[in-house]
């Protein structure tokens, strides 16, 4: 797992504000990874499923959200493997799936229903993916 952390160059929702990932991810230079640092996320990477897993369940604070590219890792049934190990765990998180399965972007209104996006899907629809699985995240501000 290694952390990593930039500052915003683009405007961001208030709501979107130093946001904590989990990206399960077999490309560490991949444009999941670029485009959820570009809004200011802190993400954590993994590489193993059961890393990431683990990560989640094992980590005091709560990650915000997790991000699975789906494909390095058995496609969607591998996705579903970690949402169910996830619930398993007591996990309480949205999710955002990314593979080549999805025909096109999927944003669900369910709170507990993950966002699926194409691979190849536009730097937009991913924005509007991120704010989707968000929309209901409260900003902490400390004073």
């Amino acid at each position: 797992m290694q952390p990593f952390i930039q500052t915003s160059r683009h405007q961001v929702q208030p709501h979107t504000l130093g946001v904590r990932v989990m990206l399960l991810t077999d490309r560490a230079e991949g444009s999941t990874g670029r485009r959820l640092v570009d809004y200011g996320s802190v993400v954590d990477m993994a590489d193993d499923l059961e890393d990431a897993v683990t990560a989640i369940l094992d980590d005091p604070f709560g990650y915000d959200l997790f991000v699975m590219d789906c494909d390095g890792f058995g496609g969607i049934a591998g996705a579903e493997r970690a949402i169910s190990t996830l619930i398993a765990g007591d996990a309480k998180m949205r999710v955002m799936l990314v593979s080549r399965e999805f025909d096109v972007p999927a944003y669900p209104l369910g709170r507990r229903t993950a966002v699926c996006l194409p691979e190849d899907v536009s730097e937009t629809s991913f924005r509007i993916g991120f704010d989707h699985v968000l929309r209901d995240r409260v900003a902490i501000t400390m004073n």
